[in-house]
């Protein structure tokens, strides 16, 4: 008779991010073994290490966040489309604070350079549908895709959203930021390509 398996991956893997969100980048096997009631052999039968672990449960909110991307299609206007995808950042936090925290532990680029054991596939252009959807909204935006339009997109859309909620990752991220974030995601939006 096969044994029942009492921890799922998701289960463990909501472990993992309900510790980061706790202990941050000083989360360990134990934290989520303590909070799962779970002893670490049922982690390390599905996970080869630590940061196996808590890679698969960042690569697991980074999915939950471009999950999101979809709906920026139906919106017509360009400029709006740029301003509604830089409205995903807070309101993916808001929504999501323990996966939001979660997206802080690591840096894409530093888990390509040196990916935990058996996570290289799901790591290989893990990132794409973003990079998509920045030059689909630089094409929508200017009819074209150029360094500074793509640049110029990617500062409305992305870095300047987030740079605004950063330092609130994992708290609270008030409704009222909303309305700054839509004002400088749109200045920028409006700035021409050339």
């Amino acid at each position: 008779m096969v044994k029942r398996v009492r921890f799922s991956v998701d289960d463990i893997l909501d472990g993992a991010t309900a510790a980061v969100h706790q202990h941050w980048r000083s989360a360990t096997v134990a934290h989520v073994t303590a909070l799962l009631g779970a002893p670490s052999g049922s982690i390390y039968h599905r996970f080869a290490s630590r940061d196996a672990l808590f890679a698969s449960a960042w690569i697991r909110a980074v999915r939950r966040y471009h999950a999101q991307f979809d709906g920026i299609a139906a919106i017509s206007d360009p400029v709006q489309a740029i301003v509604e995808t830089g409205l995903l950042v807070p309101r993916f936090c808001r929504a999501n604070p323990r996966d939001a925290r979660m997206l802080t532990v690591f840096r894409y680029r530093d888990l390509q350079a040196d990916p935990p054991a058996g996570l290289q596939e799901q790591l290989h252009d893990l990132n794409a549908p973003v990079g998509r959807l920045l030059a689909q909204l630089a094409e929508r935006r200017y009819g074209r895709v150029s360094d500074r339009g793509l640049e110029l997109v990617a500062l409305a859309a992305r870095d300047t959203p987030l740079g605004m909620v950063r330092s609130r990752i994992g708290d609270p991220i008030p409704e009222w930021m909303d309305e700054p974030i839509r004002a400088a995601c749109e200045a920028i939006a409006l700035l021409d390509d050339r």
